[in-house]
């Protein structure tokens, strides 16, 4: 496929299918970091990995990385990782604490607001060389909402709430299960590569029965006898959900089958039991004075601890899971997951949270790798194109609309992926056509 400014990606979607190039041809990748990375809000991070004035971390925006910084007022700040002066990346490491940013290139120097301070022999640039012109530059666009970092690399995007559109509800519940409605991520970070596409990383709800048979195992083997019925919680008679919540952006609601109550957990694959300890009842207590009674603290941890979210183009929010899609190619993704942490919870709890994620999502979890391995079969697959059409019509005739114009399904439909290709088909339009 040949592709420029004016190429129209209509013909490979269409109602409840879509063309296997969309994940496998590689000038399509080219176009969707111009088109979605590069105009979109992305995510880039969390102000709890900045906690202090000078502690900085790099990132990326499709294959550009940036430099998010506080500066020595607190304020947070994001700039391209990149010296005005021959272009050098300023910032090598993945985060750190500094005073000032020094190019390894020829010494250029800039504070952590971004001002250039230092230029090496200066007597030999002349006397229109304007040193308060050639600060780092700044990312266009870059807000925050609690505490979640986001950048944009067009002017013309919208202000980051139109972005966010109905997800801010569910990041605002995933904070919830915190006594302060704060989260830190504080306990290290977990990388993987792939041999597939980003989009692959979604939410899909059809999946679970088959893909994470070990996972089921073990959970039969430990509820056995206590009305546990197996696959229950991703079956078509499941009552459970999958969202298409505007924008691109997607969510299973896994809530209605899954509650926990001191010392019992229904499911392995969440953000943790409460245990029946001092630390168990603290939290829950700490709940109860946050929340006003027993039964809103309840609902509220049930519904907070295996929030199931995605937030187009590159963030979702999983259990106990900040998780990150960086695009590295049409046939190669890395996935970030960082364990978040409850603010103002006794240390147990945040170790029960650390665990449960290990134990599905790290690198050598129960559930992570079931799913790295098929998004790479998937891959393969789709090279096979003499049939290049896929097929997304689960559940199409049956979806009912929701409050603010979601769209709701059984959580095995796909809801989600059709919301996702809704989103790229119209990012994907022309320049001045979108």
């Amino acid at each position: 496929m040949t592709i420029d400014s004016t190429t129209d990606f209509s013909p490979l979607v269409r109602e409840g299918g879509v063309h296997s190039a969309v994940y496998t041809d590689d000038t399509v990748f080219a176009a969707e970091l111009e088109r979605i990375f590069y105009r979109d809000w992305v995510y880039l991070a969390h102000e709890s990995e900045i906690p202090e004035p000078g502690d900085y971390c790099t990132k990326w925006i499709g294959n550009q990385k940036v430099i998010v910084v506080r500066d020595s007022d607190g304020e947070v700040h994001g700039f391209f990782n990149r010296c005005r002066h021959r272009g050098t990346a300023l910032c090598n490491l993945e985060s750190g604490n500094a005073k000032f940013f020094q190019c390894p290139y020829h010494g250029w120097s800039y504070n952590t607001r971004g001002k250039l301070v230092g230029v090496p022999y200066p007597s030999r640039y002349g006397a229109d060389f304007k040193k308060n012109e050639l600060g780092l530059a700044p990312l266009p666009r870059f807000d925050a909402y609690r505490g979640f970092i986001f950048a944009s690399l067009s002017g013309e995007a919208p202000e980051l709430l139109a972005h966010l559109g109905r997800t801010t509800e569910y990041i605002d519940l995933f904070l919830s299960g915190s006594p302060t409605e704060q989260i830190e991520l504080s306990a290290g970070v977990s990388k993987s590569l792939f041999r597939g596409n980003w989009k692959f990383v979604g939410m899909d709800g059809y999946h679970v029965n088959f893909v994470h048979k070990t996972v089921l195992d073990l959970e039969e083997q430990r509820f056995r006898g206590d009305d546990y019925v197996r696959g229950m919680r991703n079956s078509d008679k499941s009552p459970n959900e999958s969202w298409d919540l505007g924008g691109g952006h997607s969510r299973l609601n896994l809530s209605l089958t899954d509650r926990v109550e001191i010392g019992r957990v229904s499911t392995t694959a969440v953000a943790g039991e409460i245990p029946d300890t001092d630390g168990g009842r603290s939290y829950f207590q700490a709940m109860i004075d946050r929340w006003g009674t027993r039964e809103k603290a309840q609902e509220v941890i049930n519904l907070s601890r295996d929030v199931h979210l995605h937030i187009w183009p590159n963030l979702q929010l999983i259990g106990s899971q900040v998780r990150v899609i960086r695009p590295l190619s049409a046939g190669m993704t890395e996935v970030i997951g960082y364990p978040a942490m409850l603010a103002g919870v006794p240390p147990e709890i945040n170790e029960k949270r650390l665990r449960a994620y290990e134990w599905f999502n790290g690198v050598a979890g129960f559930g992570g790798p079931d799913d790295t391995e098929i998004f790479e079969r998937n891959q393969i697959g789709l090279e096979c194109d003499n049939e290049p059409w896929l097929v997304l019509t689960r559940g199409m005739s049956d979806a009912q609309s929701g409050v603010g114009g979601t769209v709701v399904g059984n959580v095995t439909d796909e809801v989600p992926q059709r919301a996702q290709l809704r989103r790229w088909l119209e990012d994907m339009q022309p320049a001045g056509t979108r």
